[in-house]
């Protein structure tokens, strides 16, 4: 008796353990973008600097990827992007090549010595006090996403888009 009572206690304990893994396994998180050999789903160039590229992620887990920051904040803010069930958005940790910030947390410098694929020039950081840092060497201004989208209306409404 005490051992049936035990395998139920087990047999509990790992179909636990098993639904806790199916569900991590179904949270779509950021995905590798292929460097120099995957497009932007904006503009259409070719992504070739990995401290740049950003990426969106649908609630079914597709990838939309792009070139630069810049690319993704007009694919949400005015593209085809509106009409997506996105999940979350993520972009580079500019100091940490490799490494995703949830771009709504993300702090971002605008800085024309740290030059983007699409010239606006954004590039990403964890916390403030990095981008100041950055801030202090590169010069440049430092924002929050719910900024960027303005940025980019107002330099590609006048014609600035590559």
């Amino acid at each position: 008796m005490k051992n049936i009572r035990e395998m139920e206690k087990y047999g509990r304990y790992i179909w636990t353990i098993g639904i806790v893994m199916v569900l991590a396994a179904c949270d779509p998180g950021p995905q590798d973008i292929r460097i120099g050999e995957q497009e932007c789903d904006h503009c259409r160039m070719m992504i070739s600097d990995e401290r740049f590229a950003s990426q969106l992620v649908t609630e079914q887990g597709r990838q939309y990827a792009f070139d630069a920051i810049e690319c993704m904040v007009a694919f949400v803010d005015g593209g085809e992007g509106q009409s997506l069930d996105i999940h979350s958005l993520w972009v580079p940790d500019f100091e940490r090549p490799g490494e995703w910030l949830a771009a709504e947390e993300a702090y971002y410098l605008q800085s024309d010595e740290l030059r983007s694929p699409m010239a606006l020039n954004f590039s990403a950081y964890g916390t403030r006090d990095e981008a100041e840092q950055q801030k202090n060497r590169f010069s440049g201004s430092v924002m929050e996403w719910h900024e960027l989208g303005g940025k980019v209306r107002e330099a590609w409404s006048n014609g600035h888009q590559h």
